[in-house]
């Protein structure tokens, strides 16, 4: 019964770390919308949403970071008002998920590979953006929005990637329990069964 109650009480604990985790990554984006929403420097707006997304992707499951991914995508839509709603969502979606299964399989999960992966998911949504939605429309005036929106925003996204990283690995670190401490932990508590089996 006590062993019953133990692992009822370690899952609820773990549950609660989860559910924490989640708010906390949640809290960090919608702040990030609203500065988004309301620059402090007028007409510099750091995409500083896209190096959240793949940071959490680094360190959650590949559904869980495709969903935050699109999320993510969905509020910098919003945010930037663009006319073809989804388009981040849509790549946020495909670069989250391939962000987990490279962390989970080829990569190390450090600061340098997030900084590497961030910025190619940012010079790709970039020049995806360049494209869809300024070259068609403007033509030869995209240039213009090219140096006065394009590079200070998806700059700021590369630049933003550090600080970022370093937030969303403390928050994992506080709020993910370790796997090595998790064996540890039903290792001793097989070894405690079958000392009370033997007495």
């Amino acid at each position: 019964m006590k062993k019953i109650s133990g692992i009822k009480a370690r899952s609820r604990k773990a549950m609660l770390r989860v559910v924490l985790r989640w708010g906390l990554y949640s809290a960090v984006l919608l702040i990030m919308y609203v500065f988004l929403c309301n620059p402090i420097i007028r007409g510099w707006c750091p995409l500083a949403i896209i190096p959240l997304a793949t940071a959490v992707a680094l360190f959650e499951g590949d559904l869980a970071a495709g969903i935050f991914g699109a999320v993510c995508g969905l509020m910098l839509d919003l945010a930037s008002g663009n006319s073809i709603v989804g388009f981040y969502a849509l790549w946020l979606l495909f670069f989250c998920p391939t962000i987990s299964l490279m962390s989970r399989f080829w990569v190390k999960v450090n600061i340098v590979s997030h900084f590497v992966m961030n910025a190619a998911a940012t010079v790709i949504t970039a020049l995806l953006d360049m494209l869809f939605l300024h070259w068609v429309w403007e033509g030869s005036q995209s240039g213009i929005s090219f140096v006065r929106v394009i590079l200070p925003a998806y700059g700021g996204s590369i630049l933003f990637a550090a600080p970022v990283y370093l937030l969303i690995s403390f928050i994992v670190k506080k709020f993910r329990p370790d796997e090595g401490r998790r064996l540890e932990e039903s290792a001793r508590s097989a070894e405690n069964s079958e000392n009370k089996e033997t007495d």
